[in-house]
């Protein structure tokens, strides 16, 4: 399974609002299995240097399917990967703040975050994994009462705003983030395997 647009976007913008609670501008980057840039958000006062790291922390957990602070584990003199931050035009990270995101079990994409010191940022990242874990699991619950006819990905695009939409008129007391949660589980149980 792949990591759509539709579940980047919404695991984005559940970071931020983590982002915020902990009160610290970051830079937000959700790539996909390959390292491919699929969102990238930067809050007002990030640090601009952020910008590319979060970037190169996202490519680093997909293209490497572990956290960049493992990564940094492994790349010091003696072990396995020493030298690989020179490889891959400089954007290999050795420091904390991704982490690949997994759906079934593989490596579906990751996500980079910048702009707080490593610990904040491998906690923000660390409760995005946690969101599309969330997710995952309450798709197969949604799933079984759902129609069994197959809509596309604009279709599931399109759900997902007017389900995110209604709920934020409707000013359903969910708790911070939860919005995107439960529209990434819906997306998720239209998708089919």
């Amino acid at each position: 399974m792949k990591l759509s647009y539709t579940l980047a976007r919404l695991l984005g913008n559940f970071a931020e609002v983590q982002a915020l609670a902990l009160g610290i501008p970051m830079a937000i980057g959700i790539a996909d299995e390959k390292g491919g840039l699929l969102f990238f958000a930067r809050m007002d006062e990030t640090l601009p240097a952020s910008t590319e790291i979060a970037v190169s922390k996202a490519y680093t957990s997909a293209v490497l399917r572990k956290s960049t602070h493992e990564v940094g584990k492994l790349a010091q003199p003696g072990e396995p990967l020493y030298g690989i931050q020179h490889t891959h035009q400089g954007k290999i990270v050795l420091f904390g703040g991704g982490l690949p995101l997994r759906l079934k079990g593989n490596v579906a994409g990751a996500v980079g975050i910048s702009g707080g010191t490593v610990k904040e940022d491998i906690q923000i990242a660390e409760t995005v994994v946690d969101a599309l874990k969330t997710m995952e699991q309450w798709s197969e619950h949604i799933k079984k009462s759902l129609p069994s006819s197959d809509m596309q990905e604009s279709q599931i695009n399109r759900l997902g705003h007017k389900l995110q939409e209604t709920l934020e008129q409707m000013r359903y007391p969910l708790p911070t983030g939860h919005i995107f949660i439960l529209t990434g589980a819906i997306c998720l149980s239209m998708v089919k395997e």
